[in-house]
């Protein structure tokens, strides 16, 4: 069978239920349950953007976005694991070909969790590196079989190594009590002294701006765009995707609701169906954002080119722009959802909570994105 880009929308829309039905038990558990995670891994949502040399689909990152924000729609948790660890599979066809056999040789799945900020220190040693540190968000690092985290160089405090680690050999230390996302398990890694083989490590800013010399050994240019900006835009991926459950769940429960006092339906309330009308056009809004800077993307890949800093600028500007449109959509929605809303596990409330988390995210961090989009469109 080819799996390609209709092929992968195919098997999302076929675990899209249980996902569904699942997402509850998942912010329970504070983990994505293993019945979720073992049908997005059969099939085969985290080899979409995995190197076709050890075994991954090695498709578009339009077809990864379209998978996360799909599944994302179903289950916020279950679409935020994929964004990360999907994210995380992506980067290594940046790393050298050694490390990627370790984690997806003979066939393995692989499953990289862990965080691309650099939270913690490397320092150069005989035949790799020493990392210490902690790391926060490391999404789906209960299912992980590696984790991937960035490090400073250890005397400059900049920029130093990303490196890719057996999840056995870092401790996890359970911190995700927090108000959305809960399902996503996003916990702390713990560092102490930690050795990494040479080539399991990369330097940051070849990973970040897509100039890593392994990218090139691939049959597709997929991994010669800029880390940085892929990050940004798969985070908006996702935040759309729950945006788009939001606006189902609010749409679904106000044709069912009654005015107290007077018992008119809800639905034939003009005020409301403007909140409907403005919400949906903010979450469409987000979509074509998000599509665009999927355009550039495709754009670069076709042509082989690098990156430019422009480039990676705007598609992080339109990524934290859509982000900030769909929680202005949940906000609006549940501003107008009554107080039956606040209960919890009511959807609405969990759907406000989860945008405005994954909002949160670093990497688009709307008033930094805005400024350094704006400052580079004012210079000459």
């Amino acid at each position: 069978m080819t799996v390609d880009h209709d092929e992968m929308m195919r098997r999302v829309a076929a675990i899209s239920p249980l996902l569904a039905a699942n997402s509850p038990a998942c912010d329970r558990a504070r983990q994505v349950v293993p019945d979720s995670m073992r049908a997005m891994v059969e099939a085969g949502m985290f080899r979409i953007p995995q190197p076709a040399r050890v075994g991954g689909f090695e498709l578009s990152l339009r077809t990864l976005a379209d998978a996360v924000s799909g599944l994302s729609e179903a289950c916020p948790s279950s679409g935020w694991v994929l964004m990360v660890m999907g994210a995380h599979h992506w980067c290594m066809g940046s790393f050298s070909e050694a490390a990627q056999e370790d984690v997806f040789g003979a066939g393995r799945d692989g499953l990289v969790a862990g965080t691309l900020s650099w939270q913690g220190t490397a320092a150069a040693a005989p035949g790799g590196w020493r990392i210490n540190g902690r790391w926060q968000f490391a999404s789906g690092v209960d299912h992980a079989e590696w984790v991937m985290v960035g490090c400073a160089n250890a005397e400059t405090g900049g920029p130093g190594v990303h490196v890719v680690i057996p999840r056995g050999e870092i401790a996890v230390d359970d911190t995700w009590h927090v108000m959305g996302l809960k399902g996503t398990g996003s916990k702390d890694l713990v560092a102490n002294d930690l050795f990494v083989p040479a080539h399991r490590a990369i330097d940051t800013r070849a990973l970040f701006g897509g100039t890593s010399p392994h990218a090139r050994n691939h049959r597709t240019n997929l991994y010669r765009v800029s880390a940085e900006a892929m990050l940004s835009l798969s985070v908006a991926t996702a935040v759309l995707g729950s945006g788009k459950c939001a606006l189902n769940q609010f749409i679904e429960r106000t044709r069912h609701r009654k005015v107290i006092l007077t018992g008119a339906a809800k639905a034939e309330h003009a005020p409301t169906q403007v909140r409907v009308a403005e919400a949906e056009a903010e979450i469409r809004c987000a979509d074509l954002l998000i599509h665009d800077a999927l355009d550039e993307f495709d754009r670069l890949i076709a042509a082989g080119e690098g990156q430019s800093l422009q480039s990676r600028m705007r598609v992080k500007w339109q990524a934290a722009y859509a982000a900030e449109l769909c929680r202005r959509a949940a906000m609006r929605m549940f501003s107008g959802s009554g107080a039956h809303s606040v209960y919890e596990p009511g959807p609405l409330q969990t759907a406000f909570r989860n945008i405005n988390v994954g909002a949160q995210h670093a990497s688009i961090d709307f008033d930094t994105s805005a400024e350094q989009y704006g400052r580079m469109r004012l210079t000459k």
